[in-house]
Order: structure tokens, then C-alpha cells, then sequence
């Protein structure tokens, strides 16, 4: 298995270990709210791989969904337009007066069918949450071209005319029935089978099943991302259970609602916020290559920006940053290279999150995490960062030690 394909492997993996069954992490409180989390899981559906292939077949053969035939009631006088309905035709012989009053089915090709209706559902359902997923992102959200690519197709399959019918008919406060879905499924045109996936998905998703939170994990939480950005999320979601695991207190993911100014995971009184400066930041005097790097830039009309930590551990019992962490996904430069670089910028966050004569306290709680080959410390009571890479990583107890320092703190 490639490196990549076992990174996604394990960042679903704790995904599905949060989300399934709702147990504490060594705890007494549940760490999954169902109403919360479910509900920004399905946001999540709207954008899965079940749903973008269904928009994406509908784009490709707008002209696949199928008028069946259709019977409608009607009343004339004296003209059968369809099979005659004795009963009826009694009843409102008696009610009207009229002798030669008929009430027949009257067969009609319609759009308005199960399948169809099935169909019309869950594009509906996904128009409903991809609106919603998009208002929970911050403008710096990775997820946002995912999403807007997603509300561009379905707005689009929505303009299909026999879709119009369909989905002016339903409401999302009523699902499909039974025999609508049964219909769908044995259907022979391939646009019906996929909308039965995807609603099949949404019903795994509510009931909890674990194939069904793997599945969107995979295809929507994790796919979009660049492969260094789902690095740094498995080893976010690592040091908050491995904190939550020490602490003994529960792990809450605020990851999917994408509220990028908050942190996307809390253990008990630890919070890690992941690319965000977050307001423990304050800028520190400027050395002198600094102040020369910034004459030259200015020179040049360049502001020189504010570079932001991969990943910062608040206490927010003591209201500080307890560490620093850097993460590095290797791709074509060496490790030793990449841990130099990792070293240094850690060093440099450090003046920013701690007091100018008292970074070696934080040095020592930080954490660098390189994709592979991390270098082993040779003296551990130097003030330095603690290095893991994915191997480690993966260990149930790898970030035992590095957490039990966080812990320690009064």
C-alpha cells in the first residue's frame, strides 16, 4: 500500500472511530452528539462520490430519466377516454343526476412517477445540504471548490426539463416510498440505480452504519484534500485522541462544520486549532535579517505576511499554547532536509506563542511530523521537539510520550 492510500486509511479509520457507536475515549461522556454530527455528516453526503457521480451522470445523459405510464381520473359525458370505473361511475351518477356521465382512468405518460420522484428527493436533498455545508465553511476552507463545484452541477441538473415536474412534486418533509425505491432499484437505466446509492447512503448515514460513515469519510472529507493537507489532518486528529486518551476525557470533532476559527478538535481541556495564527499570537521583536528581509520587500511595495503554524495545542484551563506542531509530507526533498525546515519554523512560532526568555518550555512540548524517516533524539533532556513520522504515528501508544508532557503541565 502506498504511503498516500495508508494515510487516508488511517485518518478514516479515526474518523469512523468517532463517529461510530459514540464510546468515550477511556471516559464516562459519549464523544459523538448525534444530532450535531449526523446532520454534518449528511452535509458531507451532499458532496460524497455517490452524489457527484449521479449529477455528473445526469450532465452526461440528460435524457435518460424515463416518462412511465400513468393512469388520472377523469368525469365526461358519454365518452370512455380510458377504462371505466363501474363504481364510480354509479356513485356519480347518483351525486350528479347525469345519466350518461362516465368516470374512467385515463392512461397519461408522466414524469411524475417513483423513480422519477426518488430522483427529484435526493437532488433536492443535496441541493438542501450543500447549501448548508457551504455556509459552514470559512473563507479559507479546503473543502469550498469541492462545494461550489457541486452546487454548480446540481443547479445545472435541475434545469432539466423532465426533471421539473419531479421536483417541483416533492417535499423534502416526505420521503420516498417503499415501492418507489423498489422500482428505482430494478430499474434498467442506470441514473435510477445511482440515485438509489445515494439515497441508500443518506438512510446508512442516519441509521449509523460503519461502511456508510467510511464511505463519505473517504470520498468527501478526506478525497478533496492535497495530500499534504490530509497528512496534517491525520496527525491532528492523532494528538487529539492520543490527548483525549491521556486525559481520559472525551474527544469532540468540530472538524466538519468547518468553523476554520475555532479548533477542529477539544480533549478535555486541550483544543488544537490547525492552520490558524488564533489570537495567543503576538508578533516578536524583529532580528536583524528579518528587519533587512523586510526593508527589501517593502522596497519592492511586498507586505511580508504572517506565516501560521500547522497545527497549536491551546490549554485553555491555563489560556496559553501548550505546543507548537509542524507537519511535514515528504515529496522529493529528504527528511533531514525537511526536519531542518520543520526545526526552524517551530523555533520561529515559538517566539510568537511564548515569552521572548521562555520558549524552551514550549520547544520542549512541540512536535514535529514528517511523512516518513523522523529522526530519533539522542538527547532527550535537551530542549527540543519531540519527532514522530507515520509509522509512529499509526502505533496505538506512538504519541504517548509527547502527550504525557502536555499532561504534566500544571
Amino acid at each position: 500500500m502506498s504511503l498516500d492510500a495508508a494515510i487516508v486509511d488511517h485518518t478514516a479509520g479515526l474518523l469512523l472511530r468517532y463517529f461510530r457507536s459514540g464510546a468515550a475515549i477511556e471516559g464516562a461522556a459519549p464523544r459523538l452528539d448525534q444530532r450535531r454530527d449526523v446532520d454534518i455528516l449528511k452535509g458531507h453526503w451532499a458532496v460524497s462520490a455517490p452524489v457527484r457521480h449521479l449529477t455528473g451522470y445526469l450532465l452526461a445523459h440528460p435524457h435518460e430519466t424515463q416518462a412511465l405510464l400513468s393512469y388520472r381520473e377523469r368525469v365526461d359525458d358519454a365518452v370512455a377516454r380510458g377504462r371505466l370505473d363501474a363504481r364510480r361511475t354509479w356513485f356519480y351518477r347518483q351525486q350528479s343526476g347525469i345519466p350518461s356521465a362516465l368516470v374512467t382512468h385515463e392512461p397519461v405518460r408522466s414524469f411524475n412517477t417513483g423513480p422519477n420522484l426518488l430522483l427529484a428527493w435526493v437532488l433536492r436533498e443535496a441541493a438542501s445540504y450543500t447549501a448548508r455545508l457551504f455556509s459552514w465553511q470559512g473563507a479559507d476552507s479546503p473543502y469550498l471548490p469541492t462545494i461550489e463545484k457541486a452546487q454548480t452541477d446540481i443547479r445545472s441538473v435541475q434545469k432539466i426539463d423532465a426533471l421539473r415536474e419531479p421536483l417541483r412534486a416533492v417535499s423534502l418533509g416526505h420521503r420516498p416510498n417503499a415501492a418507489s425505491v423498489r422500482d428505482a432499484a430494478r430499474s434498467r437505466r442506470q441514473v435510477y440505480r445511482l440515485a438509489v446509492d445515494a439515497y441508500r447512503l443518506l438512510q446508512g448515514l442516519e441509521r449509523g452504519e460503519a461502511d456508510a460513515m467510511d464511505r463519505v469519510a473517504r470520498s468527501a472529507l478526506i478525497a478533496p484534500l492535497e495530500d499534504w493537507r490530509r497528512f496534517e489532518l491525520a496527525v491532528g486528529l492523532s494528538i487529539g485522541e492520543a490527548l483525549a486518551q491521556a486525559t481520559g476525557e472525551s474527544l469532540h470533532l468540530h472538524l466538519l462544520g468547518a468553523k476554520f476559527s475555532g479548533p477542529i478538535v477539544t480533549a478535555g481541556r486541550f483544543a488544537i486549532y490547525w492552520q490558524q495564527i488564533t489570537g495567543y499570537h503576538q508578533p516578536p521583536p524583529l532580528e536583524p535579517s528579518e528587519l533587512r528581509v523586510r526593508a527589501i520587500l517593502q522596497a519592492y511595495g511586498i507586505n511580508t505576511g504572517t506565516e501560521r503554524p500547522d497545527l497549536i495545542v491551546v490549554d485553555r484551563d491555563q489560556d496559553a499554547v501548550a505546543a507548537v506542531v509542524e507537519v511535514k509530507y515528504i515529496a522529493g526533498d529528504t527528511a533531514t532536509t525537511r526536519f531542518r525546515e520543520a526545526v526552524d519554523q517551530v523555533v520561529r512560532y515559538g517566539r510568537s506563542y511564548a515569552p521572548t526568555d521562555a520558549t524552551a518550555p514550549l520547544l520542549s512540548r512541540s512536535l514535529v511530523a514528517l511523512s516518513r524517516h523522523a529522526p530519533a533524539r539522542i538527547d532527550p533532556d535537551a530542549p527540543a521537539p519531540f519527532s514522530v513520522d507515520f509509522e509512529t504515528l499509526k502505533q496505538p501508544h506512538g504519541l504517548d510520550a509527547w502527550a504525557s508532557t502536555l499532561i504534566a503541565l500544571p
